[in-house]
């Protein structure tokens, strides 16, 4: 048998953006697996931690030794459902062992910022991976979030998307570090994005 987990979603990264169901089941856990910020920030019981690498079998052997009669929470960065370890913990463990509290996505919180809704935005990521073409045709309208990455920050896509037919005066919105006291944001024209620096890991609206 396998111990219960139970996968969290920790939000943007401040601790203000938890949600209590998840802070309880943090606390109520014997192992908290996840990376070294998360861990440091948020377990401040007696837990074992389990720090996430890129090792994943590593991971599983720990998840797997731990005895039947305890409980395992797994932090993910902002809502499980949106490009975390919960598909992979699925492949690994029995689904019926894997209890799922959501988390406020980085996209969300970014939407937020700018008062603008999400329902009718196409949700991309150019983090690790890189979308379909058609995904990121000029469309009258259109809105489209993305995840960045190092390689692909806020003026790569925005000079993918100029030469994808976007207008040059399309409003985009660059925001690193969302949450924390030092977040910062650039709002400007899709034009000017695409001379900006910095902003590697952080999320891009477009707007047109």
């Amino acid at each position: 048998m396998v111990a219960a987990i139970t996968v969290v979603g920790i939000g943007p990264g401040s601790p203000d953006y938890i949600i209590p169901a998840a802070r309880r089941a943090i606390a109520d856990s014997d192992v908290v697996v996840g990376g070294k910020r998360a861990l440091d920030t948020l377990v401040e019981g007696p837990q074992k931690r389990v720090f996430i690498t890129a090792d994943l079998a590593a991971l599983e052997r720990e998840i797997r030794a731990v005895p039947p009669t305890q409980k395992i929470t797994v932090l993910v960065s902002g809502d499980p459902g949106y490009y975390s370890l919960l598909q992979w913990l699925r492949r690994t463990f029995p689904e019926e062992n894997i209890e799922v509290i959501p988390g406020l996505s980085s996209i969300q919180v970014a939407f937020s910022r700018i008062a603008e809704s999400w329902y009718d935005a196409t949700l991309l990521s150019f983090h690790g991976r890189v979308p379909e073409e058609k995904e990121l045709v000029y469309q009258k309208g259109k809105k489209l979030a993305f995840l960045t990455d190092a390689q692909h920050n806020p003026a790569y896509i925005a000079q993918v998307l100029l030469a994808h037919g976007w207008p040059a005066e399309s409003r985009a919105v660059a925001m690193e570090r969302i949450s924390y006291e030092d977040e910062k944001r650039l709002d400007t024209t899709l034009d000017a994005c695409a001379q900006s620096e910095g902003f590697f890991h952080s999320v891009l609206v477009v707007m047109g």
